[in-house]
């Protein structure tokens, strides 16, 4: 009898704290597929190195209430592919959109993700055909993992700690010096490694989520190979560790970070197992208790206004993608509907009294995740980018001021009209401020 009531005493405070389940689909592409995210590609991937995934996590508190988190191995999602993934699942699950959050690696050796996510040299209807086909296929593919996550629901704990890992440098300071010698400048980075820990009934990992800001582009333009890069071997390193367990990444505010030092395939490896290990010895973990809420938002971030002649002059350029730019903006144009804003995604989860996530769409550069940090605590907060869609680089006012690609020349790769105003930072902190305090969170 002793033994019973000590068995109930161990089990039942876990079974109602929450439930998790978690599930996996490969997204490997048929080869040969267009990578993306390097222009100076020439020619399709033609070989696998790695195997890339979607995996998914489902939380579920005390009062039945889901959190749905979506990872995987893409440069990034679009809102076209998350928007008709929440549609299916508010169909078929009874999920709000607010429930779900998307977030991608931003492996720059995953293949291109329909419509904006291209980076393809002379696109023919057959390659587009190819794109549309492996978005159908993504979209499909994760419908039917967030399907079998929710079917596999079980007792569960959660445990955060963070750790530490420095190999991500400010890429800005490198580019900043070869176009304005002799002035120095910022390079801010966030070594700081959050790590989300889903235990099982039997104590063994059943999910570890960690997170990193840094660009995933260990692997550069030379490799035509799928590859997950190094948060691919992080998450295969890990998964070693801990049998059993499902490893899934989360990129942090990257947008001007990146690994140092790279271009060789053993550094991914290396840089991964670093990664690896940082959550493996992170300092002891405090358990998270409580219920699971959720908010999101669409805010509007404005551009700045271009005139037609500008798109006239970009249509003829002898660069490709500036000319495909100035192409499309003068078809929305003629057609009655300039671009001249994006809609922009916030979201925030609360796990319990003490832990939140913010989840930012876009590659935001890392003085937002410090700002907010600073704002809310860094104990408290952790920032996501890359999350529910990534429709441009997401500059900082002082990025804007500073110039170069985060700041604006990388908007054409996005098909966008051009530089967003000033007002950017602002709506995106005011967007987050609000859907945090909405939550009960507020700064210090």
């Amino acid at each position: 009898m002793k033994l019973l009531c000590f068995f109930l005493l161990v089990c039942l405070p876990l079974s109602a704290q929450f439930r998790a389940g978690v599930a996996r689909a490969k997204i490997t592409p048929e080869l040969p597929f267009w990578l993306t995210g390097f222009a100076a590609r020439t020619h399709p991937a033609n070989t696998v190195a790695q195997d890339i995934w979607a995996k998914v996590l489902v939380i579920e508190d005390a009062k039945a209430s889901r959190f749905v988190l979506v990872t995987a191995d893409l440069i990034g999602f679009t809102r076209e592919i998350t928007d008709e993934i929440a549609a299916r699942a508010q169909s078929k699950y009874k999920l709000e959109r607010r429930q779900l959050l998307f977030n991608a690696s931003h492996t720059h050796s995953g293949p291109s993700v329909w419509p904006r996510l291209h980076v393809v040299r002379d696109a023919g209807a057959d390659v587009e055909h190819q794109l549309k086909s492996y978005a159908d296929k993504l979209i499909n593919e994760i419908d039917v993992a967030i399907g079998r996550a929710l079917e596999s629901l079980q007792p569960a704990r959660i445990e955060f700690t963070q750790g530490q890992a420095g190999f991500a440098v400010n890429r800005r300071i490198e580019h900043l010096a070869a176009i304005r010698p002799g002035q120095t400048f910022p390079g801010p980075v966030d070594p700081s490694v959050p790590v989300l820990r889903v235990i099982s009934a039997d104590g063994k990992p059943l999910a570890i989520v960690f997170g990193y800001a840094c660009h995933n582009t260990v692997l550069t333009s030379e490799f035509y190979e799928v590859s997950g890069d190094y948060a691919g071997h992080a998450q295969l390193a890990l998964e070693k560790m801990y049998p059993g367990s499902t490893a899934m990444f989360v990129t942090l505010c990257a947008g001007d970070q990146r690994a140092n030092p790279r271009s060789k395939r053993e550094l991914a490896r290396q840089h991964g197992e670093t990664l690896a290990k940082a959550v493996a010895e992170a300092p002891q973990a405090k358990q998270v208790s409580g219920l699971v809420q959720f908010a999101y938002e669409v805010a509007t971030l404005p551009f700045q206004a271009h005139s037609r002649e500008v798109y006239l002059a970009e249509s003829q350029s002898s660069d490709q993608f500036l000319a495909r730019r100035g192409r499309l903006m003068l078809e929305a144009m003629d057609a009655g509907r300039p671009i001249v804003s994006t809609p922009y995604p916030v979201q925030a989860v609360r796990f319990g009294d003490s832990l939140a996530w913010v989840a930012l769409g876009g590659e935001v550069v890392i003085d937002y995740q410090l700002r907010l940090k600073s704002e809310f605590g860094p104990d408290r907060l952790v920032i996501l980018g890359y999350s529910n869609d990534v429709m441009s680089y997401i500059p900082s006012k002082r990025v804007q001021r500073e110039g170069g690609y985060e700041a604006g020349d990388s908007m054409m790769y996005f098909s966008q009209p051009g530089w967003f105003t000033e007002e950017v930072e602002e709506i995106v902190l005011g967007t987050a401020r609000r859907v945090v305090a909405s939550l009960g969170i507020h700064g210090k």
